[in-house]
């Protein structure tokens, strides 16, 4: 579609990078900017106004970019949420997806599969403390069994680019490990951690592993099919640099199903 405006992505980190991927796999949405922003990570673990302020500012710069906002952060998705912004048009934006449109989606179609299992919901400090997922969950399932974990750690870990193993502790902690091995179904609700999903599969062969990004292409208004598809990366902070971010972005999205130019 010719003159037709790239998908505002933001998240405070890469992780928003896996919604992105879900999205292009799909066949839907053609050009991305991308905001990685380091400057506001760990946002969990920030205060309430300090997370609206956020909100307000990737609100404002999708609007110069795009018609079009994912927020692909679990996190400001929530906050967003409950500020009830996704039932007030933003000026300037067609459509604002975030990842509680994304979440009530996955329950909609995974419904078959979530009714009357044991879930876990892993996520960030902050995801984990909010009775929003669980609520969203048990509402449309009354008889799901729902529990909730953080796992803050595994999320800066990838990150931060930095490795781990299923023995380090700081990544994969006692309890998370046991919280897994007894769920049926784990939600993935942190953007960071379907980068890991193959490897979480692997240590835990038995349980199912759904991601609620995947099924954020399915919600987008705009969608077409492109071979090949330009992708913007803004980078802010100094957590990470910005050449270490595109780097990753080619070799994560370039996997022979993508035709992807940074």
């Amino acid at each position: 579609m010719e003159g037709r405006k790239p998908v505002f992505i933001a998240d405070s980190c890469i992780g928003g990078l896996s919604v992105l991927k879900s999205m292009w796999n799909s066949g839907g949405t053609s050009d991305a900017v991308f905001l990685a922003d380091y400057a506001i990570n760990p946002l969990g673990l920030k205060s309430d106004s300090d997370i609206a302020e956020v909100v307000d500012r990737w609100l404002g710069l999708a609007e110069e970019h795009s018609d079009t906002l994912v927020i692909a952060c679990n996190t400001l998705s929530i906050r967003f949420h409950q500020l009830r912004r996704s039932k007030v048009p933003v000026p300037g934006l067609k459509q604002v997806v975030s990842m509680v449109d994304c979440f009530e989606a996955m329950v909609k179609i995974e419904a078959d599969r979530l009714a009357n299992r044991k879930v876990l919901i892993v996520g960030t400090e902050f995801t984990a403390s909010q009775r929003l997922y669980p609520d969203i969950l048990s509402a449309a399932l009354p008889g799901t069994r729902i529990d909730t974990i953080a796992a803050t750690n595994l999320e800066r870990k990838i990150a931060r680019f930095q490795r781990w193993t299923s023995d380090e502790d700081t990544a994969l902690t006692s309890d998370l490990k046991r919280a897994i091995e007894q769920a049926d179904i784990v939600v993935l609700a942190c953007t960071c951690f379907p980068m890991v999903r193959t490897e979480l599969e692997s240590l835990y062969p038995e349980v199912i592993f759904l991601d609620p990004g995947a099924y954020c292409s399915g919600i987008l208004k705009q969608s077409a099919v492109a071979q090949n598809r330009k992708l913007t990366i803004k980078v802010t902070g100094t957590v990470v640099s910005p050449t270490r971010v595109t780097e990753f972005a080619k070799s994560y999205l370039d996997n022979g199903v993508n035709k992807c130019c940074i």
